[in-house]
């Protein structure tokens, strides 16, 4: 893009209560129909009369009915991008859109499930008090059905916008699963150390992950997609060299032979921060674009100075290794519904710029991380403030 700072979401929006409850046997409430009612007046969404007739059943949805409401709600997700940041920006609406991942169970399940070879074991606490289902690797995995294509389908007919399909990396299932298959493969390779075999079986892991999500991407790029997001919030969960390697390596072979745009986003850094990656990232051929989070280490202060923008600190790490190539800036944190102003985020863009010496345009906005855990409504505020924030930006610095 030409545009100075655009702006993306990176993938995840919250789920509507009537999205969620249907698929968990709980009946719709009078508030939960108003809350349908009153954002689909708020985005515009077409057809939502339908919607409305649907969810009024309350309960006991047939499958075609659920479908009608998955798709509502990816509707919705898309016009929230399209729409975002009326009232602070001339132009409403972000760069880069997606459909909220709506039509997922969850970053990490989602593809498990429709991978051979795992074997879902119990549901673990994540961050917010959301729960995931983790799986054991119980045998070679394989391709089973592209996970991400009905999906995709229905985003590139319906968006206004350029979109962008976030798809969740080899490194993260990976490192979320319990990697009994391997770990028994390796055991026997005595002649090497427990860290060495540990890892060998990490890899080998991977790699194979790798191949597979290479074809669910290269199904998707026939059918028309421009842009991939490769999601590794793993990145940094195992911090050794060899591990940090594999991360790139294992971005190489998801991208190898595919043509499209690819960019990575990564977040839960350790305390060090984001430095423990370098320079190996820096080795994934085909990323043109890191997206990664600062807003959530930041102040609330205003000013373009290191003590106010604090947060931000890492980024002079691409200025260091001669980094030439697009950023995502994540300006806001996604685990608080504490807000900034917009003049902090516009300080946070324009900090970001100073520190890297990057041209405008290879400098996107974007929240730290997806939505999912956030209230519509905060998220709708955290999306606004990305396109609010970036607009006051674009004034300051042309």
């Amino acid at each position: 893009m030409t545009k100075a700072f655009p702006t993306q979401e990176i993938g995840s929006l919250p789920k509507f209560a009537w999205r969620s409850k249907p698929f968990r046997l709980m009946a719709l409430t009078d508030d939960d129909l108003e809350s349908a009612k009153q954002w689909g007046e708020r985005l515009q969404v077409e057809g939502r009369e339908d919607l409305y007739r649907t969810l009024s059943k309350r309960y006991a949805f047939t499958d075609e009915e659920k479908k009608q409401i998955v798709d509502f709600s990816l509707l919705y997700a898309i016009r929230m991008g399209e729409t975002a940041g009326e009232g602070l920006a001339r132009t409403p609406g972000l760069d880069l859109v997606w459909s909220g991942e709506q039509a997922r169970t969850e970053m990490y399940e989602t593809p498990v499930s429709n991978i051979s070879g795992f074997e879902f074991i119990g549901r673990v606490r994540s961050f917010d008090n959301k729960y995931w289902k983790m799986a054991s690797i119980r045998s070679q995995p394989k391709y089973k059905e592209n996970y991400h294509m009905d999906e995709l389908l229905f985003t590139k007919e319906h968006s206004k916008r350029k979109i962008k399909v976030p798809v969740t990396d080899a490194i993260t299932i990976m490192a979320w699963s319990d990697n009994n298959y391997y770990t028994g493969k390796w055991s026997d390779k005595t002649k090497l150390s427990p860290a060495k075999r540990s890892f060998s079986a990490r890899r080998e892991f991977t790699l194979e992950l790798a191949k597979i999500i290479r074809r669910v991407i290269r199904e998707l790029i026939e059918k028309g997609v421009e842009e991939v997001q490769i999601d590794i919030p793993a990145a940094t969960q195992y911090q050794s060299e060899d591990d940090i390697k594999l991360v790139a390596e294992s971005f190489n072979e998801t991208t190898k032979g595919l043509n499209a745009t690819f960019s990575v986003h990564s977040c839960f850094p350790p305390s060090l921060g984001y430095a423990i990656l370098f320079p190996h990232i820096l080795e994934m051929k085909q990323c043109e674009r890191f997206s990664l989070e600062y807003g959530n280490r930041d102040t609330f202060e205003r000013g373009l100075d290191p003590a106010s923008r604090v947060g931000f600190e890492d980024l002079k790490l691409f200025k260091e290794y001669g980094y030439k190539k697009q950023l995502g800036v994540g300006v806001i944190h996604i685990h608080t519904d504490t807000l900034p102003s917009v003049e902090v985020v516009r300080d946070r863009v324009l900090y970001s710029a100073k520190v890297t010496d990057l041209p405008p345009e290879n400098l996107y906005v974007n929240p730290d991380c997806g939505l999912r855990t956030r209230r519509p409504e905060v998220a709708q505020k955290m999306l606004d403030l990305v396109v609010g924030g970036a607009e006051l930006a674009r004034r300051k610095s042309g």
